[in-house]
């Protein structure tokens, strides 16, 4: 009986960590999502009224970009996805891009990494304002 209570345990513990794994690949994407957002090949493009970034923070465009407006007129814009796990940055402050997954933290000017675990900065984009209208290329 002993033995199979163990074969219970170790089956069921295997069982938790495939689970585990299936739920972090799920939130945090994987490889292949990274590789085929269009981030590596510089992707399609973006547009977006420059009103609708707000100044001292950002907003996330077409769920690919992140685009920053530091300071008035000062706009910026970046890959949407951390490059530590491939998680969606959300959260925008003056100087800092941050992603939920694990806290990485990245500047609103640069896209370098103020705080890891990531280790490589976020993509930079080009930034065009004309019209009102900012354009991302």
């Amino acid at each position: 009986m002993e033995a199979n209570r163990r074969t219970i345990i170790k089956g069921a513990g295997a069982a938790g960590v495939i689970g585990g794994t299936a739920a972090f690949t799920s939130a945090c994407g994987t490889d292949d999502q990274k590789q085929g957002s269009g981030q590596e090949s510089g992707g399609a493009g973006a547009s977006v009224p420059a009103d609708d970034v707000p100044v001292g923070s950002g907003t996330v465009v077409d769920e690919t970009y992140v685009v920053t407006q530091p300071k008035a007129g000062e706009f910026h814009a970046f890959t949407s996805v951390c490059t530590h796990q491939g998680c969606q940055v959300r959260t925008v402050t003056e100087d800092k891009i941050t992603c939920p997954c694990h806290g990485s933290q990245f500047s609103t000017t640069s896209g370098e990494v103020i705080t890891g675990p990531a280790t490589d900065p976020l993509q930079k984009f080009t930034v065009e304002e004309s019209g009102g209208t900012l354009t991302i290329s």
